[in-house]
Order: structure tokens, then C-alpha cells, then sequence
């Protein structure tokens, strides 16, 4: 597949090294407020302070987590109602909350896909909804998803579970057991399921991103407990839209309630203090290989976790793994801007991914 539109190397690099500094800026001024707080704590070390200080971070947590989920809640209705699902689709089979493991009745997935009889069985893109592990419904991606079934794909997106209640690595593994379900009614659904596509954006493209990893690298899969129906999944198109690719970089990059959104997909503990090979099986970038699938990755001018797209591109530079990178600019390139229609660049990244999957599935 032919490099396309923004990804000759010289642009490529000159946009990566504009956000290296924005991200050098930020960590200086970071540096400078941590050095006052560290010369305010040089004294009362004591065990009772260092205990106190443990029990303050939980109630700390809790607070933020409060005010993040009820941030998060707003902004989905509100975009359910209004922005996100601007320009959906009409006229398709539209089907919601089908319950694909019997054992916890709120996970479910939604499926969409073109009226009439198709010639063949479908081809299968998978969606995964962003929403900093915390949040997220597959109802408020309906601009996006309903799109790319008018292309005449059968779309499945997929509720994988809020964090912290599904912690790593639940959620992941909650995805899988969708996988299980759609290839155990694939005669059903009349679909294809040999080899599929997955997509997502912020979370969602991180959780896609490791899905990818698993169906290409049998060592990270080995990681997992997957749904034995889905074990051996092809998957041959990836579309991560702003997406995580090394969880450190996360809080690093000064990204809204970062630090808050990296706790909970932990459970609740911090993300610097997990081990160091948790942090790299949470960070699909670390276990992408040369049969890593072709990607369409997109990234936004104005998104803090631009950068971690451009790392991930890199490595697929490196690596020779075919790839189209739609770089958004402007002052509507904000983070996951591609999940709404209402936007010119939205719409222009979408005919992108149409093309794309039309070659690559």
C-alpha cells in the first residue's frame, strides 16, 4: 500500500519535532513546580505523614474519579444528543444492546448494516468507543459507525466495561469475548469473519491497538485469558483515531485528567507505581511487530496525545508495516475529532477510511 496524503518524510518529521518541543515546554515548566513542592516536604518525614499521605491519595482518587466520571457523563450526553451523533446514517439495519456474555448483562454490542440482501456475507469492522477507559457508549458513535456501515460493512461496536470495575486487563479481554460471541452466530448475522477490521478512537483506538497486537504477536496473546471462540482472530485493518500507545506518555503529556483516566484503567493504583512490566503490557506500542496489520491512524494538531500517534507511525516506519496517516490541522483538529460528521475535517478523514478499508478488507 502507497504512503498517502501528509506522509512524506519531511512533513512527517518536521510535525513530529514541533510536538517534541511543545512536549519539552511543558515538562520544563513541570519540572520547575515539582522542585518548590519537593523544598516544601524536606521535612516531617515521619512513618505516621507517609501513611497519611497513602491514605490521602486513595481519598484523593475517589474525589477526582468522581468529578472525571461526572465530566465524563456530561459530555457523552450531551454529545449523544447533540455533536457526536450529527450526520449519522439512516436507512440501515440497526440493532442495540445485544448481550454477548450471558454472565454480566451490562456488557453488550451494537451492530449496523446496510438494508437489502447483500451478494456475500459482510465484511466485519469492529468498533471500539474512547472515553479514558471511564466512560463511553457505543449509542454516542453513531455518526462514525453508521458511516462506515453505509459502505457495506457490518459494524459492531462494542460496551467493553468502565473502569475502574473493569481493570486491566477486563476490558480487553471483555472485547475478545465479543469476537467469541460474533464468530459463534456468524451464520447467523451472515457475516465474515475470517479475518476482520478494528477501530476506535482515544481509549478505544489504544484498546484496538492491543487487540491488533494480540491477533499478530502469539507472546503478547499468551498474556491473556481470550475467549477460546476468539483465540486465532484474524485481524487485517486497523483505524486508531488519536489514540494511547505507551501509557506513560499519557500522563507525561500534560492530557486533561490523564494522570486520573491511567489510575482507573489500574484499578485505582497510580500508574507510576505499578511494575514496569505492567506499564509495557499496557502499552501496545512495545509489542507491535512487522505483522502488525495496516493502519489508518489519525492525530490532531491541537491534541496533547498527538505525539504518541507520531511514535506509533514511527514504528511502523520502522518496521515496513503498511500505514496511512491523516494528520489534522487547523482549529478543529482537537483530540478524536473523527467521530463527529459535523466537521469538514471529520468528514474528510472519514472518505480516508472508507478508501482504506475498501483496499485493506
Amino acid at each position: 500500500m502507497k504512503r498517502k496524503g501528509n506522509n512524506s518524510p519531511a512533513p512527517f518529521r518536521e510535525k513530529y519535532e514541533k510536538l517534541r518541543n511543545r512536549q519539552k515546554a511543558f515538562h520544563s515548566n513541570l519540572r520547575e513546580n515539582r522542585a518548590r513542592v519537593r523544598e516544601l516536604m524536606k521535612e516531617n518525614t515521619a512513618k505516621a505523614r507517609a501513611k497519611a499521605k497513602k491514605l490521602m491519595r486513595k481519598i484523593s482518587f475517589g474525589i477526582k474519579y468522581t468529578y472525571a466520571m461526572g465530566g465524563r457523563l456530561r459530555n457523552e450526553i450531551v454529545g449523544m444528543l447533540t455533536i457526536y451523533n450529527f450526520g449519522r446514517a439512516v436507512f440501515l439495519h440497526i440493532k442495540r444492546r445485544i448481550r454477548y456474555d450471558p454472565s454480566d448483562e451490562k456488557l453488550y454490542l451494537n451492530t449496523y448494516y446496510p438494508l437489502g440482501k447483500p451478494k456475500g456475507k459482510y465484511k466485519v469492522f469492529i468498533y471500539i468507543h474512547g472515553g479514558g477507559w471511564m466512560g463511553g457508549w457505543p449509542e454516542s458513535r453513531e455518526a462514525f459507525t453508521t458511516r462506515i456501515a453505509t459502505g457495506g460493512y457490518f459494524v459492531a461496536s462494542i460496551y467493553y466495561g468502565e473502569a475502574p470495575k473493569y481493570a486491566h486487563p477486563k476490558m480487553i479481554q471483555n472485547i475478545y469475548k465479543a469476537i467469541g460471541y460474533l464468530r459463534e452466530h456468524a451464520d447467523e448475522l451472515n457475516i465474515d469473519m475470517s479475518s476482520i477490521a478494528v477501530g476506535g478512537e482515544s481509549a478505544g483506538a489504544h484498546l484496538a491497538a492491543m487487540a491488533a497486537c494480540i491477533a499478530t504477536n502469539p507472546e503478547y496473546a499468551a498474556r491473556f485469558d481470550l475467549d477460546e471462540r476468539a483465540k486465532g482472530q484474524k485481524i487485517s485493518a486497523a483505524v486508531l483515531n488519536c489514540g494511547v500507545y505507551e501509557m506513560d506518555k499519557v500522563v507525561e503529556s500534560g492530557f486533561k485528567r490523564g494522570k486520573i483516566y491511567t489510575q482507573a484503567y489500574c484499578g485505582g493504583t497510580p500508574l507510576d507505581e505499578t511494575p514496569q512490566d505492567f506499564r509495557r503490557e499496557i502499552s501496545p506500542i512495545y509489542w507491535v511487530t512487522s505483522a502488525f496489520p495496516p493502519t489508518y491512524a489519525i492525530s490532531a494538531e491541537n491534541d496533547k496525545l498527538a505525539l504518541l500517534t507520531f511514535d506509533l507511525i514511527d514504528k511502523l516506519m520502522e518496521l515496513g508495516v503498511p500505514y496511512v496517516h491523516f494528520h489534522g490541522e487547523g482549529r478543529f483538529a482537537v483530540h478524536a475529532f473523527a467521530i463527529t460528521m459535523a466537521l469538514k475535517i471529520s468528514r474528510r478523514a472519514m472518505k480516508g477510511v472508507r478508501e482504506f478499508l475498501k483496499e485493506k478488507l
